[in-house]
């Protein structure tokens, strides 16, 4: 048994795991950032070294968290900020030779300690829900379950995008303005960034139209015991991101204002699933056990 896995073992629960996670994912950021701010490009193999570092140990910490809930951990808010911050950095890894984005590494780990921070350091996001006596299982169905974490996933592909988005306006800026440092000339151009973040967007929506339709044969079985909230912010966030992409694809948006709504459709979708939550009381974007395991037993 390897060192770390024997100190882990010794602490303990899921959230152990997911703290050192954030902390590898913020050196990685910190040594990227030096070698950006001095303009020289990220050594390779070393820091795609911290970035599966983390993502194994993110995994690990999901994977405990998951043995916790006997499901895919999507039942709080910190299981599922978690879980998009996991499947931002899954398709980084995928998609770094085919993109060939320069930096893109250092916001993608960025983005990961930002997010794995808010997500741990606010207990009420994490609330122990499968503590409680009543609880049997977290989504009611296998197919729900799919449901749930394919959309999460799409989340985790949107965050990407736009994090790409980002990188294009920070280009566009410093363009505009005709600035100049030793970081912007590592910037990818940013017609190559428009290009990626399109591609970004295709594979988002597909994912995400692929979860939606999932869900809708659960729906359209049982649309009584379908919470509304959930039903119509999770359409509502599907019909954002294809309405982007057909508008993307017919030249009517475009450049600027493309990377401006990537970034605030991504900003709308995080603050959907908070809302969902609220609403219903229930794990987001998944049918969580029937409301009558969800009543004390007489």
């Amino acid at each position: 048994m390897m060192l770390g896995e024997m100190i882990f073992s010794e602490i303990g629960d899921a959230r152990s795991w997911l703290w050192a996670a954030t902390l590898v994912y913020a050196i990685g950021f910190s040594v990227g950032g030096y070698f950006a701010k001095k303009g020289k490009m990220i050594p390779g193999m070393g820091f795609l070294g911290f970035v599966l570092l983390g993502f194994a140990i993110q995994t690990r910490g999901l994977y405990y968290r998951g043995m916790d809930t006997h499901a895919c951990p999507l039942g709080n808010g910190m299981e599922q900020i978690q879980f998009i911050a996991w499947s931002f950095v899954v398709t980084y890894l995928l998609i770094r030779f085919v993109f060939q984005l320069h930096l893109l590494g250092l916001f993608t780990t960025g983005m990961a300690t930002v997010l794995s921070l808010i997500a741990l350091a606010c207990p009420a996001l994490d609330k122990q829900y499968w503590v409680s006596p009543d609880y049997e299982r977290l989504f009611s169905n296998p197919w729900i379950e799919l449901h749930a974490a394919v959309a999460v996933f799409s989340y985790g592909v949107f965050g990407l995008l736009a994090m790409v988005a980002v990188m294009y306006l920070v280009q566009h800026a410093a363009l505009r303005k005709k600035q100049t440092s030793a970081f912007l000339r590592i910037l990818p151009s940013i017609q190559q960034l428009e290009q990626s973040a399109e591609k970004l967007l295709l594979i988002g929506v597909v994912f995400l139209t692929v979860s939606v339709g999932v869900g809708a044969k659960h729906w359209l079985q049982d649309l009584g015991n379908v919470a509304a909230a959930k039903l119509w912010v999770t359409i509502a966030v599907w019909l954002l991101y294809l309405g982007m992409l057909v508008l993307h694809r017919t030249s009517q948006l475009y450049a600027k204002r493309f990377a401006q709504a990537a970034v605030a459709a991504f900003v709308l979708a995080l603050a959907s699933m908070g809302f969902v939550s609220s609403s219903g009381g229930k794990a987001d974007l998944g049918e969580v056990q029937g409301e009558e395991a969800a009543q004390p037993h007489e």
